[in-house]
């Protein structure tokens, strides 16, 4: 009997996932029935993963914090050229180069004006950001390996894989990218993040990615409504 993972997954309770793992012979088919609660489980085999939205700011850092604290080994990025915030008008953002420390931006903000951004939460997510790691970083600069690679929106899956496929293969080792579309506003991240955490944890129980993903992510389309993307790199 494999294992199950407490999951979590917020709005969601006494929920059951069925999830299907094929055996060697294919007319044996094993039924994991992954409940969802409000416990979590530490991972018993380390995943390298990575989480990647647009300007490594709200969604990746929340789901960042979330794995994170789940003891997951975890870094966060984003794909864009600058980092942008919401500003005094949907026209007119704050943006911000990606050398930039959140600590730095949080003042900048703060000096510009404190009760917007304290409304529209800006002020706390730099707060939470910056007592994770110093300044956000951009994906297309790192040299880190992983396994797995999750992105927030479609745009930012295409790059990732994109700048994945640029270069030079070298050591073969595969990396899976997936990607779940994620809303840029704070409720939808953080839904986002306990979901890319749901999904990490059944990975992690998985062992070898390549047996079941298929059938995973389709799981988890059906119980979240959302549609998942899904491809492996080389490093």
């Amino acid at each position: 009997m494999l294992p199950v993972p407490q999951l979590l997954l917020p709005g969601i309770e006494a929920t059951t996932l069925l999830l299907w793992k094929r055996q060697e012979s294919r007319s044996e088919i094993s039924e994991l029935r992954v409940s969802v609660s409000a416990a979590a489980v530490m991972p018993f085999l380390p995943l390298r993963l990575a989480v990647v939205c647009s300007s490594n700011q709200n969604r990746s850092m929340e789901a960042h914090n979330i794995l994170s604290k789940r003891g997951f080994s975890i870094l966060s990025f984003g794909t864009g050229t600058n980092m942008k915030l919401p500003g005094p008008a949907r026209n007119r953002p704050n943006v911000y180069d990606f050398r930039a420390m959140y600590d730095d931006v949080y003042k900048d903000l703060l000096r510009k004006d404190k009760e917007l951004y304290m409304q529209n939460g800006v002020l706390r997510m730099l707060e939470r950001n910056s007592q994770i790691k110093p300044r956000p970083e951009r994906f297309q600069e790192c040299k880190d390996l992983f396994d797995l690679i999750l992105t927030c929106e479609e745009r930012v899956y295409d790059q990732v894989v994109e700048d994945m496929n640029s270069g030079e293969q070298e050591t073969c080792q595969p990396v899976h990218v997936i990607n779940v579309n994620i809303l840029d506003t704070n409720k939808e991240a953080t839904f986002g993040a306990f979901l890319i955490c749901d999904l990490c944890q059944c990975v992690q129980l998985m062992g070898d990615m390549e047996d079941g993903i298929g059938e995973l992510l389709q799981a988890f389309e059906e119980k979240s409504s959302r549609s998942f993307l899904h491809t492996v790199c080389f490093y």
